[in-house]
C-alpha cells in the first residue's frame, strides 16, 4: 500500500531518549516551519541546536532527510489528534466535527503556503510523500466523520466530500498566514473562526445548522467591539 511506502521512505517518528537528537529536531522544526525548506541551512540548524555540523550529520545525513522527519512528525501529530477527537463518545456529533476541523485547521496552518510551495518546488520527493500521507491518512479520517454525519442526516448529501476536504485544507494552508491577512485587518483567530463557521454552516442540513447556531459550543467568530 502507498501508506506503508510513506513510512518506509520517511522512517519512524523521532526518538525522545537522545537529548542531542531532540535538540536538532526542535531547532529544525522551528526553522523549517517558519521559513520553508530551501532557505534553511544545516549550519543554521546546528548553531541553533548548539552542536557542530559534523554532529548533525552523524544523526541526519542531509537536510532533506531531516526535513522529512519534521514533516512526518507534524502529520503524525495531526493524525493522532484527529483520531482522538473522533473516538470521543461523549460529545454531540456537530460539536465533534467542529473540534476536528479546529484542530486539523490549526495544525495544517503550521504547514502553510510558504512551506508547502517551497516543499513542492525544492523537495519534490518529500512533497509527494506529504501528499500521499495527507490524502490517505488525514483526509480519510475526516471523510469518515463526514460520511457518518451524512448517514445520520447531519450533513447535506449534495456536496462532494473529497472536494470539500481538499477545499478546506487548501484554504487553511493558503490563507492562514500574516501576509495574506494584513490587507483585511483580520487576526489569525478571526480568520480561522470565519473559515470554520463558513464550512460548518455551509455543509450542515437545516436542522443541524439550527442546532449548531444555538449551541454555546458552536465555533463562531466573536464580534469586534466598536472602536471609539
Amino acid at each position: 500500500m502507498k501508506t506503508r511506502r510513506v513510512f518506509r521512505v520517511l522512517g519512524t517518528p523521532a526518538r525522545n531518549d537522545d537529548p542531542t537528537r531532540a535538540r536538532i529536531l526542535e531547532a529544525a522544526r522551528e526553522q523549517f516551519l517558519r521559513l520553508g525548506f530551501s532557505p534553511v541551512t544545516t549550519d543554521a540548524i546546528a548553531s541553533a541546536a548548539g552542536i557542530s555540523k559534523a554532529t548533525l550529520y552523524r544523526y541526519f545525513p542531509g537536510k532533506e532527510r531531516l526535513f522529512r522527519e519534521i514533516i512526518l512528525g507534524q502529520l503524525l501529530e495531526i493524525e493522532g489528534g484527529i483520531e482522538s477527537l473522533i473516538s470521543t463518545g461523549d460529545r454531540d456529533f456537530v460539536d465533534k466535527l467542529a473540534a476536528v476541523l479546529s484542530f486539523m485547521g490549526l495544525e495544517l496552518s503550521k504547514l502553510g503556503g510558504l512551506v508547502t510551495l517551497d516543499m513542492q518546488r525544492n523537495a519534490p520527493a518529500v512533497w509527494k510523500e506529504f501528499e500521499a500521507f495527507r490524502r490517505e491518512r488525514i483526509f480519510a479520517k475526516l471523510k469518515r466523520i463526514l460520511e457518518e454525519g451524512r448517514a445520520s442526516g447531519v450533513f447535506r448529501d449534495d456536496i462532494h466530500q473529497d472536494f470539500l476536504i481538499l477545499l478546506y485544507a487548501t484554504i487553511i494552508q493558503e490563507v492562514m498566514n500574516p501576509a495574506t491577512l494584513v490587507p483585511f485587518s483580520l487576526s489569525f483567530g478571526e480568520a480561522f473562526h470565519m473559515i470554520i463557521t463558513m464550512m460548518l454552516e455551509g455543509t450542515l442540513t437545516e436542522k443541524a445548522r439550527a442546532r449548531y447556531l444555538s449551541s454555546s459550543a458552536g465555533i463562531r467568530p466573536k464580534k469586534r467591539r466598536s472602536q471609539r
